[in-house]
């Protein structure tokens, strides 16, 4: 996107670890996604399989990553990472995020998929989450 930048926050180069899940019904509320996940373990059908990917850069509006998965551009995501101390300026930090996919290029240099999305809700994980691998 150069010259064309539309960005209000700086973005942070990393290469960090993610796992995802898309979610499969767009319109069920982010509370009722926490409750389900706290209490269920994400036994629910709302969520598709847990994906892999890897982040490119970060910043407080949208993660840029690597992803051998397939994504459009609208679905919604669940991520979790962990973000490196050089990022938080105090220890390393395990965040979850809801975000929505914006752009989807193909990365044949990378072999995958370069997904950019912007970043509806982003929280600490203050307890031990239980989900698939």
């Amino acid at each position: 996107m150069p010259g064309n930048e539309r960005r209000n926050s700086p973005r942070k180069n990393c290469i960090v670890p993610l796992r995802f899940r898309v979610l499969t019904d767009p319109d069920h509320p982010w509370e009722e996604l926490t409750a389900s996940h706290e209490s269920s373990g994400l036994k629910g059908s709302i969520y598709s399989a847990t994906l892999r990917g890897e982040a490119v850069n970060l910043s407080e509006r949208g993660v840029y990553f690597t992803s051998k998965e397939k994504l459009s551009v609208g679905e919604l995501l669940e991520m979790y990472f962990t973000l490196p101390r050089e990022l938080t300026g105090r220890g390393p930090e395990q965040v979850r995020c809801s975000a929505r996919v914006v752009h989807v290029e193909d990365r044949a240099d990378l072999g995958a998929l370069g997904i950019g999305a912007i970043v509806e809700r982003f929280e600490p994980i203050v307890t031990s989450h239980n989900w698939a691998n």
